[in-house]
């Protein structure tokens, strides 16, 4: 044998000095993180307020989709709001313009069939069953057209 087990350095002693090291840097750590909070912590608690506040995305008031959902019932055969009845829903619902056509684009993709008479009528309007002056579309409430 050329060295004995003496002449190499125990490895108690590095884990002791491993052990040593990530403690002190623990405690760098813990130090801080309390200075940044001491120095930080009235913006946090105004960004945590701010950020709780915020309405989660997805879901509109419980009385908004409620007035959205009574203008969808009673007009259910032809659920194409006008300019007007969007302002006027806006204004009731405090919703966004935006928000009021997206959530009727989403409520025709995923809850509405035209009938079988107005998906005819359209067909026959639109191939040339209309008047030879323009096109006439023949609803089941009346026509539009020339």
């Amino acid at each position: 044998m050329v060295g004995s087990s003496e002449d190499e350095p125990c490895s108690g002693d590095t884990d002791e000095a491993d052990v040593g090291q990530e403690h002190n840097s623990r405690l760098a750590d813990r130090e801080l993180k309390e200075m940044l909070l001491k120095k930080y912590s009235g913006c946090l608690s105004r960004l945590r307020s701010e950020f709780l506040k915020k309405r989660k995305k997805g879901k509109l008031p419980k009385d908004a989709r409620s007035a959205l959902m009574d203008w969808w019932n009673t007009h259910y055969r032809w659920p194409y709001p006008t300019e007007e009845d969007k302002v006027r829903l806006a204004a009731m619902t405090g919703l966004d313009p935006k928000q009021i056509n997206n959530w009727f684009i989403n409520q025709r993709k995923r809850h509405w069939k035209p009938s079988e008479d107005m998906r005819f009528a359209l067909m026959e309007g639109v191939t040339g069953g209309g008047s030879s002056s323009g096109t006439t579309l023949y609803f089941d409430t009346g026509t539009i057209g020339p």
